[in-house]
């Protein structure tokens, strides 16, 4: 009898304390909601990007920064999260992680129609269109050479160096240029220090920090601004298309940074970007317009509030 009664009351208690507990977890809950706190606000989570392409990648420090950042504004709604990197990875291999959605969760990139396709785009300029103006590294005795330049025509007797998988490839051919492709971004400054090539455009905030890092290496190259290609393209984040709920807080979170005016900041400031400005010293360079036909028709060009107009 006293063993039936002492299981009994064990089986009770228990039930008693469960119901407790669940009652208690039940008001957490409700308070939570009442408070209007998203269910991931305290989470803390690690996003994925790549790690720079070699020691002397100098500008992946301004889109990483910029990437934090926007984690940051938006750690209310979202939840805390810390940008980590993953493996090395050139940018035809970084797309097709991203499509994959494993090893990446964001990956910044010139955009194109079929980039697109594959990817969801958040469709705000990161470097507020100034990725389209591109200078060119060259050799320093070619100088005279690229300061006799005044047409179009010129350009396209000579060979540029540009990487496998840029667009930035596919919309010079289609101008008429010749492109000597590599699928290694360091690859390129030794091909074009060794005359396999005559230049290699860069966007213009890219090109005179590039030289400076490599300057004990490749000690014949120089940045030459006298001459700039420019065409219509944009620099975004992408994310896999199985991570809808990243691109809103991405897309969220540099709205915010447009309307408060920190994305211009972070431009006008960073190591990397802040020797474009004040942009009046562009006003007497030459420049090339070109088409881009990888242009997606969503891209938002129309929207000022996006670029900068040197």
């Amino acid at each position: 009898m006293l063993y039936k009664f002492l299981s009994n009351f064990s089986t009770s208690t228990l039930r008693k304390a469960e119901q407790e507990q669940s009652i208690i977890f039940l008001i957490f809950i409700l308070l939570l909601i009442g408070l209007g706190l998203p269910a991931h606000a305290n989470q803390i989570s690690q996003i994925k990007t790549i790690a720079p392409q070699s020691s002397y990648d100098v500008s992946h420090h301004y889109f990483v920064t910029l990437l934090q950042n926007v984690l940051e504004t938006t750690a209310d709604e979202y939840g805390h999260s810390q940008v980590v990197y993953s493996s090395q990875m050139e940018q035809g291999r970084a797309l097709y992680e991203l499509t994959k959605g494993s090893k990446l969760d964001v990956y910044w990139a010139g955009t194109s129609i079929s980039r697109e396709r594959t990817l969801i785009p958040i469709r705000i300029p990161l470097l507020k269109g100034l990725l389209g103006f591109r200078a060119s590294i060259i050799r320093t005795e070619d100088e005279d050479k690229f300061r006799a330049i005044t047409s179009i025509e010129q350009l396209r007797e000579l060979t540029a160096c540009q990487g496998a998988h840029w667009p930035d490839s596919d919309i010079l051919e289609n101008a008429g240029m010749v492109v000597r492709r590599n699928p290694v971004y360091e690859n390129m400054f030794q091909e074009l220090a060794e005359g396999r090539c005559d230049f290699f455009p860069r966007g213009i905030h890219e090109g005179a920090g590039e030289v400076t890092a490599r300057l004990a290496i490749y000690p014949n190259l120089t940045l030459f601004t006298d001459v700039v290609i420019y065409y219509p393209f944009p620099m975004y984040f992408f994310v896999s298309a199985k991570n809808p709920e990243l691109a809103e807080r991405l897309t969220t979170g540099l709205e915010k940074s447009i309307d408060d005016g920190s994305l211009e900041h972070h431009l006008q400031t960073h190591p990397v970007t802040s020797r474009l400005f004040p942009m009046d010293q562009w006003k007497d360079t030459q420049i090339f317009i070109l088409d881009n036909p990888l242009l997606p028709r969503d891209t938002p060009i129309q929207d000022h509030r996006y670029w900068v107009k040197p």
